[in-house]
């Protein structure tokens, strides 16, 4: 045996290593247990984020026996629901009755002190509350053994229950904040850094400029040429080419501002035909409109003008009311000529209708008027400023109907809301015939 030791079969009929048992050796086995402290586990951390990652990884820790706790509440669910579904059903016959335990109670309308009553049922009638069964949908998903062994009161749990999760909320709230600080500061100081590079650059530039300036205004030819230092002497060939390609780099960055100008330049005439066909495509509202107006009134009741007689009935009022008291020669005057009239009789002022003009007018007439003054309208700030209103034309009617809805429309195109307070701003600014330069004043300020 020692020079030919027996083969001892280490496999199975399935190609497995066979497992011995070693309960024999036990007794000869050192266990050694090292203990990893928390510092030995965030030895590789740098100090300074050390409890950064070390509250990251109880969180991570804590999540993970969360889902674990609601992954085995679940299984548990699902069992419960699985063997309430294959429970065969229960006879109503073979079931006791109902809230029974088949307990005798004793007997009726007998108050015995201290005797037994049995036990109470769950659902009883001596119990108030109904219980539910547990679950993801009935608990807060999670299990509170340290809750089952304590003699505190429900209030008393509900407190500690509510100031445990305000600690997570306000830690929770805390790690967002410092994440929200350290990127704001990151973007600070990005921006910082922009701003110092853009500084430098324009220090560069003016010192370079300065710096042209002061050599060519000290340039003497002879005197260069005698020491050859500037490449234009020494070697006037490799000056050309590079003034040749400076030249070209300079036209190309000419060609690029002129395309940028064209570009700006097609970008506001655009702007100002859209703000011209804006205002082309609100005066055939209004002319639309007012046509619509002007056939209602006129199928309702055509009032070509108006007579104002309030005064001259007043007067004739007021002369029947006072007493007439005449004397002897006008008495004298009446009956030598009662044909004659003593004086003239006073003439009532007419006032026309503003709309009478326009009533008398077509359709057609109508909206070319409305295109011609749309014309008139200028497109720029100083003509649009200086335009005359003809505020008799805008009554409280125009201003509310038909100006109202254009401003909040434009309003809510600017500032993507409606804001009611610069509405009626700009209503009553209308209302006291003020001008557009105080309009912007006012809304700016």
């Amino acid at each position: 045996e020692l020079f030919r030791p027996p083969v001892v079969e280490t496999t199975d009929a399935n190609g497995d290593v066979a497992m011995g048992n070693t309960a024999g050796t036990e007794e000869n086995v050192e266990v050694v247990n090292i203990p990893l402290a928390q510092e030995d586990e965030l030895a590789d951390i740098p100090p300074d984020m050390r409890e950064v990652v070390a509250g990251e990884i109880a969180a991570f820790r804590e999540r993970s026996n969360q889902r674990d706790m609601e992954r085995l509440q679940r299984e548990e669910e699902l069992e419960e629901s699985e063997r309430r579904r294959n429970a065969p059903g229960r006879s109503r016959l073979a079931s006791p009755p109902r809230n029974s335990n088949n307990v005798p109670l004793g007997p009726r309308g007998v108050s015995v002190p201290n005797a037994p009553a049995g036990p109470k049922g769950q659902n009883g009638p001596n119990r108030g509350v109904s219980f539910v069964n547990g679950g993801i949908n009935n608990a807060d998903g999670t299990l509170r053994r340290e809750d089952e062994d304590t003699d505190a009161s429900d209030e008393e749990l509900w407190r500690r229950r509510e100031a445990e999760r305000k600690a997570e909320e306000d830690k929770m709230y805390a790690e967002a904040e410092r994440k929200w600080v350290n990127r704001e500061r990151s973007r600070q100081a990005a921006l910082e850094r922009e701003r110092e590079r853009e500084r430098h650059e324009l220090e560069n530039f003016e010192r370079r400029k300065q710096e042209q300036l002061d050599r060519e205004v000290g340039w003497d030819d002879d005197r260069e040429a005698a020491r050859k230092t500037h490449i234009y002497y020494r070697d006037h060939a490799a000056w050309a080419r590079k003034r040749a390609a400076e030249r070209i780099e300079e036209e190309a960055r000419d060609e690029a501002d002129r395309q940028a100008e064209r570009i700006e330049r097609s970008r506001e005439e655009a702007r100002q035909e859209q703000a011209r066909g804006m205002a082309d495509s609100f005066l055939d509202q209004q002319a639309r409109e007012m046509e619509q107006r002007e056939v209602a009134a006129a199928a309702a009741a055509p009032q070509p003008f108006k007579l104002s007689l309030g005064a001259a009935v007043q007067r004739a009022q007021a002369s029947r009311a006072a007493p007439q008291r005449r004397t002897i020669a006008e008495v004298e005057g009446l009956l030598d000529d009662e044909e004659v009239e003593s004086t003239k009789r006073q003439l009532v002022p007419i006032q026309m209708d503003a709309s009478s003009g326009a009533a008398g007018m077509t359709e057609e007439e109508i909206s070319q008027a409305v295109r011609a003054l749309a014309q008139e309208i200028p497109s720029e700030k100083e003509g649009l400023w200086a335009w005359e209103v003809k505020w008799e034309f805008m009554d409280d009617v125009v201003v509310r109907d038909k100006l109202r809805p254009f401003v909040e429309k434009k309003i809510v195109e600017y500032l993507g809301v409606q804001e009611e307070m610069l509405v009626e701003a700009v209503e009553e600014h209308l209302r006291k015939h003020g001008s557009a330069g105080e309009l912007v004043e006012e809304l700016e300020g």
